[in-house]
């Protein structure tokens, strides 16, 4: 099998802002209740830019908050994470679970025009099941080098087309205009879930082709708002999308809001001062020391709930000391979790017991994972062979909680007998050297692609994944492969629930990571912002179709 190239989701705290924006026009219910107001800019600050607009190659947090308003997929996952209808309103499963087979909403248009009106290539015709069987070969061709690709190489004809041996993508297939069909080589359970994910959106090809690899520069898609501006390290603009495919309960057009700004700020105390000046129409984090007076300003408008996502640290397991379990066990042993939480996120996260976080399916409330115990620390490098203690590197990506957070760890290893250098590097350079096998502790986060334990476990930690597949850790256990592998393939929810969890004991048990804390999500809004809603994967993945602007 071809291997699939993988770019990593570090973890970004992205916040929100900008210029000042009015509500319009009010949308009346039949009995005369306001449901909505047209009009508004819904202001955004973030603290790193997009990278790529191109769905298929979006997999920064950053990138794919602009792209889930841009474009569309078959399904999609709600705030609580359920897997809804999307441009598929409806679909039917075989009973051998090979064959899956989607009913197409009709009447869905790609953008009309973008870039300040100009017309796209497209000229805004309508969606037919023959775009996603294009679109679908356009993402699995190598030449695309799709970071997501390889989520579905269960695909029938997957290998084949990859490898040069087909000139087109077997298992896609289009019935009709609107029934398109996608047949599977062997059973994947969260395969539904995985078409969720935003690099499976529909693409316009004649777009695409007449921008090539500059796609990500003029985006077309079939989402609530359309491309009109970006000026790369200052701002990116959306306009409102007027044949966007959905309507309220009422049957009213939908978005309400004429577009969004989304502006780069890094400085966190300038967004906090200008959010309160009614600059910005939201912010993701707000950190110290405004963390408390936000919660007594705002408190009906600040949102926060657990999130989908773990914070951990890995560790090359074949380089020296990492290569001793007892190692990596003794380093998990060192860190009081709860106190840094406590201490540097207001308490704003969950202690990591191991790889799952809460609300995930397979969690697993009575993991025991590691305590605070530089006692037993000390214990297992002095059996590990270093009895004097260990010096090594953490590197991790330049921001200033995760510096902060190294920080507190430094000081809390030393009575472990862990001398800790820390290394800030910029996230694309981390990256790389995670790449190359150059950096052997380093930081990262996760926040999950489609809710399920293959997510996690199959991607970061199965040893088919090494490298820029998701395996920075080089980790191998044969049993864990095993796990992992057949629980793909299992289609019993409860025994695939009883083979994560085992799978899951047994990397805790071999501690490829230093397990720090599951994310929460967070969303700071103005009161006036009506509609809105935080979604379980991470306030990135919002969509603003329905928000509306009370002002």
């Amino acid at each position: 099998m071809v291997k699939k190239p993988f770019l990593f989701v570090v973890i970004t705290f992205v916040l929100a802002g900008m210029l000042a924006g009015c509500a319009g026009t009010p949308v009346e219910t039949p009995g005369g209740q306001a449901e909505g107001k047209y009009g508004g800019t819904f202001r955004l600050a973030i603290t790193e830019s997009p990278k790529n607009l191109n769905p298929v190659h979006a997999n920064d947090t950053s990138s794919m908050r602009v792209v889930y308003q841009l474009f569309d997929t078959l399904v999609g996952i709600d705030s609580e994470g359920e897997l809804v209808p999307n441009l598929a309103e409806s679909w039917d499963i075989s009973e051998d679970g090979l064959v899956y087979t989607f009913k197409l909403k009709e009447g869905v248009k790609f953008h009309a025009t973008t870039e300040g009106g100009m017309e796209t290539a497209n000229g805004g015709r309508e969606v037919t099941a023959e775009d996603w069987v294009w679109t679908f070969n356009y993402i699995t061709d190598p030449d695309t080098n799709s970071a997501r690709a390889y989520f579905i190489d269960m695909v029938k004809g997957y290998d084949d087309y990859r490898e040069g041996k087909a000139d087109t993508l077997a298992g896609v297939t289009a019935k009709d205009d609107y029934v398109l069909q996608i047949e599977l080589e062997h059973n994947f359970a969260p395969f539904i879930s995985v078409l969720a994910y935003n690099t499976f959106s529909v693409l316009p090809r004649e777009d695409v082709e007449k921008w090539g690899e500059d796609f990500g520069l003029h985006p077309v898609g079939t989402g609530p708002f359309k491309f009109s501006e970006w000026i790369q390290g200052d701002r990116l603009v959306l306009s409102r999308n007027e044949n966007y495919w959905r309507s309220d309960s009422s049957g009213n057009s939908l978005p309400y809001l004429d577009g969004m700004e989304i502006k780069e700020i890094n400085d966190l105390t300038m967004q906090w001062t200008e959010f309160n000046l009614g600059n910005f129409e939201a912010i993701e984090v707000v950190d110290d020391p405004y963390y408390h007076e936000a919660l007594e300003k705002y408190p009906d408008s600040f949102f926060r709930r657990p999130m989908m996502g773990t914070y951990f640290y890995g560790m090359n397991v074949t380089a020296k000391p990492f290569d001793n379990k007892k190692v990596r066990q003794a380093i998990n042993y060192s860190i009081d979790r709860q106190g840094v939480i406590d201490l540097l996120r207001n308490g704003r996260a969950t202690p990591a017991k191991g790889v799952l976080p809460p609300g995930m399916f397979g969690y697993n409330p009575d993991l025991e994972g590691y305590t605070y115990d530089p006692v037993k620390a000390k214990q297992l490098l002095a059996e590990a062979g270093y009895p004097e203690g260990i010096s090594i590197t953490l590197q991790y990506n330049t921001d200033d909680i995760h510096k902060r957070i190294a920080e507190a760890f430094q000081q809390q290893m030393k009575e472990a007998g862990i001398e800790l250098e820390l290394k800030h590097m910029e996230g694309a350079a981390l990256f790389e050297a995670m790449q190359k096998g150059d950096a052997t502790f380093f930081r990262l986060g996760w926040v999950v692609d489609y809710p399920d334990p293959d997510n996690f476990l199959y991607v970061l930690l199965n040893s088919a994944n090494f490298g820029p597949l998701g395996n920075f850790t080089l980790y191998r256990n044969p049993e864990f492969d095993r796990l992992t592998n057949e629980a793909r393939l299992e289609t019993d929810p409860e025994e695939r629930r009883r083979m994560y969890q085992e799978a899951e004991r047994i990397a805790v048990e071999d501690a490829p990571w230093l397990f720090v804390y599951h994310y929460t999500t967070e969303q700071l809004l103005q009161p006036y912002v009506k509609g809105y809603t935080l979604p379980s994967f991470g306030e990135h993945t919002a969509k603003f179709y329905d928000v509306w602007l009370d002002k």
